[in-house]
């Protein structure tokens, strides 16, 4: 039987992680979304803190062995994230859109920027989130709000 990171045996059909496993972003993506909504963050600076968040680890456990919650992105690929599809991501319109939500980032202490990009260097930003994994990688059934359903016969009358 596997068993999960906590040593806990997963009910049946839910997959185990195991200790070792790689994450990348989702941890980190899902505490983007809360504090974008808690700090009302523009749609622009909303899109691109989740999609850095997305492409840096949770952890140090990684490949790489980068940093975790560091984002190295060049200006098109944040362009990308913010809706300007290639070519119009390398058009002055795209960067100074990319410009503008990394201003309210880093205005927000969102994000830090470890490294301004140049020189064929792309910039470097920490992102100052939380990208802790949870204790248990599946919710309980008796954590689960179950909802009434309505009965289909009762419904037609």
């Amino acid at each position: 039987m596997p068993v999960d990171i906590a040593g806990v045996q997963p009910p049946n059909g839910v997959a185990s992680v195991s200790a070792g496993a790689l994450t990348m972003g989702i941890y980190a993506a899902k505490s983007a979304v809360l504090l974008a909504a808690q700090l009302h963050l523009s749609n622009n600076a909303q899109r691109l803190l989740v999609y850095m968040a997305l492409e840096c680890w949770d952890d140090a456990n990684n490949p790489g062995r980068q940093l975790p919650r560091r984002y190295f992105g060049r200006r098109e690929a944040s362009a990308i994230a913010l809706g300007y599809a290639a070519p119009r991501n390398g058009s002055d319109p795209a960067f100074t859109a990319v410009k503008r939500a990394v201003r309210e980032l880093t205005g927000c202490a969102v994000i830090q920027r470890v490294r301004t990009g140049g020189n064929g260097r792309p910039a470097e930003f920490e992102l100052m989130l939380d990208s802790a994994r949870p204790g248990q990688p599946w919710r309980e059934e008796g954590r689960l709000v179950l909802l009434p359903s309505l009965d289909r016969q009762e419904g037609s009358r």
